[in-house]
């Protein structure tokens, strides 16, 4: 029997459930409550282009360098105050510029890819010299809720996949 949608049919490849997926701090870092995280990391790359018309190319486009710069990263970690013992303990110790933590390890494990949901799979992050640079702190009037978005940025992000 041929399908209705021919060029829309789809094919089921495996299936993969989230309900286990997570993050976890391998640093000792009290999380809390965590509601959502938020990590970039960039590398400042510079185009440049050369005038000179000696150093054109055999096709006669212009040559063209990229030039690698520093990196740099930002991490937002978002949590609900309340349960747990994240407390005040949390800002003095990632809010002190005389005194950066080594690293901060986040660890994201996802839920299986097999035909059962098994075999969860992860990749664990590495943030090093994390600084907290911003606290914003939000309740809404309609839930008892109170949210936090720490903002930190970090110097270097090294990555780890598996279990």
């Amino acid at each position: 029997m041929a399908s209705i949608f021919k060029e829309a049919a789809p094919a089921l490849k495996g299936v993969m459930s989230s309900n286990k997926a997570g993050v976890s701090s391998g640093s000792g870092l009290a999380l809390g409550v965590v509601t959502n995280v938020s990590i970039n990391f960039n590398q400042q790359v510079s185009r440049i282009f050369d005038l000179n018309r000696t150093n054109m190319a055999a096709d006669d486009k212009a040559p063209m360098f990229y030039v690698g710069g520093r990196s740099e990263g930002q991490c937002t970690l978002g949590r609900l105050i309340g349960p747990g013992a994240t407390g005040c303990t949390f800002y003095s110790d990632y809010g002190n510029i005389c005194q950066i933590e080594d690293s901060i390890i986040l660890t994201f494990q996802g839920s299986g890819s097999d035909l059962h949901c098994g075999n969860a799979n992860q990749a664990t992050y590495t943030l090093t010299s994390p600084i907290l640079v911003g606290v914003g702190i939000t309740q809404n009037a309609q839930d008892t809720m109170v949210n936090e978005n720490a903002q930190f940025m970090f110097a270097d992000m090294e990555c780890k996949a598996g279990p």
